[in-house]
C-alpha cells in the first residue's frame, strides 16, 4: 500500500516563556479530562456561540466551501489548513504516515509475537504502570525531590510510549507474527475520518444540526440543584444544632450558629484552595450518582465519548475513574477528579521543543469537546464538561491564538468530533455500558477493534 500523503501540518512556534504555561495546561487536560464538577463559567471559547461575535468572520469565510454535508477525506486524515488558519510564524512541512514502515524494538515485536490478547493484555499492564508513575496520579513518596518526580515521570513516559508502540506493531504487518489469535490486528486506532480542516462559518454548525449555545455551555443542572438543597440542609442543621447546644440560654444561639458557619466557610474555603475543592467534587459526586441515573448515564457517555475520539484521532486513553469517590480510592487523593486519562507523552515533547503541530493542537481540541458532543449526540445539550472547555481555552491563552483562531479551531474540532460520535453513536453506549462495569482500557479497545473490523475504511 502507498503511503498517504498529508498535507502540511503547520508549527506553532512557541517561547520559552510560555513554555511552563503550555505544559501545564497539557497536563492538567491529560491527566484528567473530566466530567466537570466545577461552576458554569464564562469562557472565551463560547464566545463563538453568539452570532455577532464574529459576523465579519462569516463574512470572510463565505465565499469558501459551505455546505451542510460535510466533506470527508479518504485516508487516515488531512490537515488542510486554509491561510486563515495560520499564523505569520506557521511553518509548513509535509509529512507522510505508513505504520508499515514503523521499526519498532525487540521486546515490542516480542509482545506481539505471543499474540493479539496476549499483547492488549501488556498494554494494559504499561498503562497502570504508566499512571503509578505520572506525579499527578501516583503515590507520593516522603522523600520525593525534584530529581525523583522526573525521573519517575520520565520512566512513565517510557512506558506509554512502550504501550502506544505495541498498539501501532498491531496494526502494522509487523505485528502479524505467532499465535493463531495474531489473524487479528489494530485496525481503528488513530484512523478516525476527519473533515476538512480549514475555517467554518457558525452557519455551517447550525446546517449540521449543531446549537453551539447548547453544546459548549454545560448546564450541570444535577449538581447545581444538589448544590441547593445540600446548602438548605446544612443551614437547617446548623440552626438547629445551635439551638439545641445552647439550652436556656436561646440568646446565644445565633452567636452560636455564626461561629459554625463562619467555622464551614473557613473549610469550604480551605478546600477551594488547596484540594481544588476536592472535598466538595466529592461530597456533590457521591450524591448526585445515588439519587440520579440520569446523571450516572451521562457521566458514563461522557467519559465513552472522550475514549473513543481519543482512541479514533491517535490519542492513546490510559484509564478512566467514573466518579470522585473511585478516584479518590485508586488515586489516594481528594485533588484528581474523575475522568479518562490519556498517553500525552508526544504533546509533552512538543512543547519542549517549542514547536506544537496543528494536527496535535487539533487531537487535543477534538479529545477536550468529546465529552460533551457525546451528551448533546443524545440529549440535545451538556451538563458536564465546563472545566474540558475551560482547559482548552486556557491552552489557547497560553498558545497566544488570536479571538478568530480560537474560534476557528473550536469550530473545526466541533464539527470533526460529532461527525464521529454520531457516525459511532452505537459504539459510544456500548463503551459506556462497559465502563460501568469496570472494564480495562484492553478490553475497550478490543470492542472499538471487534464492532469496526468490517467497517468500510472511509466509515472509522
Amino acid at each position: 500500500m502507498a503511503s498517504t500523503l498529508l498535507v502540511a501540518a503547520p508549527t506553532l512556534r512557541t517561547s520559552k516563556h510560555n513554555e511552563t504555561k503550555i505544559n501545564k495546561e497539557v497536563q492538567r487536560f491529560f491527566s484528567s479530562s473530566a466530567f466537570s464538577r466545577n461552576e458554569k463559567r464564562r469562557l472565551r471559547t463560547s464566545l463563538l456561540c453568539a452570532s455577532s461575535s464574529s459576523s465579519a468572520d462569516d463574512d470572510e469565510t463565505s465565499s469558501s466551501k459551505s455546505s451542510s454535508a460535510l466533506p470527508r477525506t479518504p485516508g487516515t486524515s488531512v490537515d488542510a489548513l486554509d491561510a486563515v488558519m495560520m499564523s505569520p510564524e506557521t511553518e509548513i512541512t509535509t509529512k507522510t504516515t505508513n505504520p508499515d514502515i514503523k521499526t519498532f524494538s525487540e521486546d515490542v515485536l516480542a509482545v506481539c509475537s505471543k499474540g493479539y490478547d496476549f499483547a492488549l493484555q501488556s498494554l494494559d499492564k504499561k498503562l497502570d504502570l504508566a499512571i503509578k508513575l505520572d506525579p499527578a496520579t501516583g503515590e507520593l513518596l516522603s522523600d520525593d525531590n525534584e530529581q525523583s518526580v522526573n525521573l519517575r515521570q520520565q520512566k512513565g513516559l517510557e512506558e506509554e510510549k512502550f504501550a502506544i508502540d505495541v498498539l501501532e506493531c498491531l496494526a502494522s504487518s509487523s505485528g502479524n507474527g505467532g499465535g493463531e489469535d495474531n489473524k487479528q490486528r489494530i485496525r481503528a486506532f488513530a484512523r478516525g475520518q476527519q473533515v476538512p480542516k480549514r475555517s467554518y462559518a457558525l452557519a455551517e454548525l447550525k446546517l449540521n444540526d449543531i446549537d453551539p449555545s447548547k453544546l459548549l455551555a454545560p448546564t450541570e443542572n444535577t449538581i447545581t440543584e444538589i448544590k441547593k438543597k445540600l446548602g438548605v440542609a446544612v443551614g437547617a442543621l446548623v440552626i438547629v444544632g445551635a439551638i439545641v447546644t445552647s439550652g436556656e440560654d436561646v440568646g446565644a444561639a445565633p452567636f452560636q450558629a455564626i461561629k459554625t458557619f463562619v467555622f464551614l466557610s473557613f473549610l469550604l474555603a480551605y478546600d477551594a484552595v488547596a484540594l481544588n475543592a476536592g472535598a466538595q467534587n466529592l461530597v456533590l459526586d457521591f450524591v448526585a450518582n445515588l439519587t440520579s441515573e440520569e446523571y450516572k448515564t451521562r457521566l458514563r457517555r461522557h467519559e465513552a465519548g472522550h475514549f473513543l475520539v481519543a482512541y479514533l484521532t491517535g490519542v492513546l486513553p490510559k484509564g478512566y475513574t467514573l466518579s470522585s469517590l473511585d478516584a479518590f480510592k485508586r488515586f489516594g487523593r481528594l485533588n484528581v477528579q474523575a475522568g479518562t486519562l490519556f498517553c500525552d507523552g508526544q504533546f509533552q515533547n512538543e512543547v519542549k521543543r517549542g514547536k506544537i503541530t496543528s494536527t496535535s493542537v487539533g487531537r487535543f481540541a477534538c479529545v477536550a469537546l468529546a465529552g460533551v458532543c457525546a451528551e448533546y449526540a443524545k440529549y440535545g445539550n451538556s451538563e458536564g464538561g465546563a472545566a474540558d472547555i475551560q482547559q482548552l481555552d486556557q491552552l489557547f491563552n497560553a498558545l497566544q491564538f488570536s479571538q478568530k483562531k480560537s474560534d476557528d479551531e473550536v469550530r473545526w474540532a466541533t464539527l470533526n468530533t460529532m461527525a464521529i460520535v454520531r457516525r459511532h453513536e452505537g459504539l459510544v453506549d456500548e463503551l459506556a455500558r462497559m465502563m460501568g462495569t469496570g472494564e480495562s482500557t484492553a478490553k475497550l479497545i478490543s470492542i472499538i477493534e471487534a464492532r469496526l473490523a468490517n467497517v468500510a475504511e472511509k466509515d472509522i
